[in-house]
């Protein structure tokens, strides 16, 4: 059961009169099959970007499913709903999970999913299939799985990361080892080790939020959710492009007409450039290159591009050479400074001027 799921059950208890902020968590838990399958049926009716369905009811196993929700206020904005913090579930049933729309723009937070008991499958739209079992865990962007198995009398638990601040916390360490541009590929699959640290740290957090009261500050929360995302960005090695870091194997060998449009672009970054432009530098038809850049880099070549010249934008404003933010974005090829700022709060956690 992932978040987008529980999400779409706390949905429907806001709608209700909002409880105080010590009552933190929301629990569920059915134990028939007909219950079981009104409320799937029901989530899929009202949160209809996934498609929910039992895949097998297992023998001489009682049916069950226990949900449990943690929320967390957010500290900038006290009128605003309060954020999903973790999603533990128990299912004993294998429930399938299927994206049905194909997502344009990342999620705003990153999930770092912990089996406990169990296995879950996913299939990752550039990672490939990642396989959890028990006492492993995942990391990903909800935005880049396509489906998702969950094994019969499996134990989830589910950590929603705020991407940005994450993304952030990735730029001061890389920068801090020398680097100029930090790398935006987490591995998705978790170590034992690490996994058991950051369930650790989310107890402690779910604690506060479940027992806490109006007096606990929610920069406390903050804290707990800084300290997870140092040490998923520490002790996590870093995917290189196109490697399919859940199957284990190594990343192919690049083509030698993949590299001729990478070392295009590289020179070219600031022209106008045309996909057309690129497959005849790389001597290739465009659907050859379209599908050579999705093998091995996970990317079209315009969305390559467009980091490509993001890092380039990034690097002059932190040299002092940038000028102003719109003259830099018309310089890297943006239709807008507003446009450009958005796409760079994305890439780095960060908007430009910060950068400065």
């Amino acid at each position: 059961m992932n978040a987008s799921q529980a999400a779409a059950t706390q949905g429907t208890a806001s709608r209700k009169t909002p409880p105080p902020r010590s009552s933190a968590a929301r629990s569920l838990e059915l134990a028939s099959r007909e219950g079981i399958e009104h409320y799937i049926a029901d989530l899929n009716a009202r949160a209809p970007m996934a498609h929910r369905e039992i895949a097998s009811w297992g023998r001489d196993r009682a049916p069950r499913l226990q949900l449990e929700l943690v929320q967390a206020a957010r500290a900038k904005a006290e009128s605003a709903a309060p954020q999903l913090f973790l999603t533990e579930s128990r299912n004993s049933f294998v429930l399938n999970v299927r994206s049905q729309t194909r997502q344009t723009a990342d999620s705003d937070h990153l999930l770092v999913g912990l089996v406990l008991s169990g296995s879950v499958r996913m299939q990752m739209m550039a990672e490939g299939e990642c396989l959890a079992r028990a006492g492993e865990g995942l990391v990903f962007n909800p935005a880049e799985v396509a489906q998702a198995q969950f094994a019969a009398d499996s134990h989830f638990v589910e950590i929603a990361l705020p991407r940005e601040p994450l993304l952030r916390l990735s730029s001061t360490l890389w920068t801090a080892a020398g680097s100029e541009t930090p790398p935006s590929l987490l591995r998705p699959k978790l170590a034992p080790a690490l996994a058991q640290k950051l369930h650790f740290m989310a107890q402690q957090a779910s604690g506060l939020l479940q027992h806490g009261d109006e007096a606990t500050p929610p920069f406390l929360i903050e804290r707990w959710v800084e300290m997870m995302g140092l040490s998923l960005l520490h002790e996590q090695a870093v995917a290189a492009p196109g490697l399919k870091a859940c199957q284990g194997r190594p990343a192919p060998i690049m083509p030698r007409n993949l590299r001729r449009a990478l070392d295009y672009l590289d020179a070219h970054a600031q022209s106008e450039i045309l996909l057309t432009d690129i497959a005849a530098a790389a001597c290739v038809s465009v659907s050859s290159l379209l599908r050579h850049f999705n093998e091995h880099l996970g990317l079209t070549p315009m969305a390559y591009l467009r980091q490509l010249r993001l890092d380039r934008a990034r690097a002059e404003l932190r040299q002092g050479k940038a000028g102003r933010i719109g003259e830099l974005a018309q310089r890297w090829g943006f239709q807008s400074a507003g446009k450009f700022s958005q796409a760079y709060l994305r890439r780095f956690g960060e908007r430009p001027s910060d950068s400065r």
